[in-house]
């Protein structure tokens, strides 16, 4: 059984839960929209289409789109976007996980097992959270437009 206190984490747990999740799924789409964007323009630009279109141009316009694709190409290595991608879409997931353990608990706080759940959530959140803290962007602007959505859907005001 758990506290009035704690029951008061339950809730505020739920809310920072479903915030993060949609913070991390937003970064993991912006992520794979950058990855296909590199993917598309390197492909285009080191293709017979992209050397028809510039077969009459002066010398240094495939010069300059090799370079390009290069450039391009080792960014996407360099910040390892497939690993970005993958971390975030786990962040998402896992976090959207504690959520629903959260609105679970939340119709059982009254239960006996209550307290030891709640202590596994949160244990479970600080495991994500160093994760994320390593591994992922701190974006406050974006984490404050989730945090609207949030309290919008809930009906809450912003502290």
């Amino acid at each position: 059984m758990l506290t009035e206190a704690q029951i008061a984490d339950v809730w505020k747990g739920q809310i920072e839960a479903e915030v993060r999740s949609l913070y991390f799924g937003d970064l993991a789409s912006e992520f794979t929209l950058h990855k296909q964007w590199i993917t598309g323009l390197s492909f285009f630009l080191s293709s017979g289409a992209a050397a028809t279109l510039i077969a009459k141009s002066p010398v240094w316009v495939p010069i300059a789109l090799s370079t390009i694709v290069a450039v391009i190409t080792a960014y996407a290595v360099a910040v390892n976007l497939d690993s970005k991608i993958r971390t975030m879409a786990k962040l998402h997931f896992a976090w959207n996980q504690i959520g629903n353990d959260y609105k679970r608990l939340w119709n059982h706080t009254y239960s006996e097992e209550a307290e030891s759940e709640l202590v596994d959530l949160q244990r479970r959140e600080l495991e994500l959270s160093e994760l994320a803290t390593t591994d992922a962007p701190n974006d406050p602007k974006r984490m404050l437009r989730w945090t609207d959505q949030v309290f919008k859907l809930h009906r809450l005001e912003n502290a």
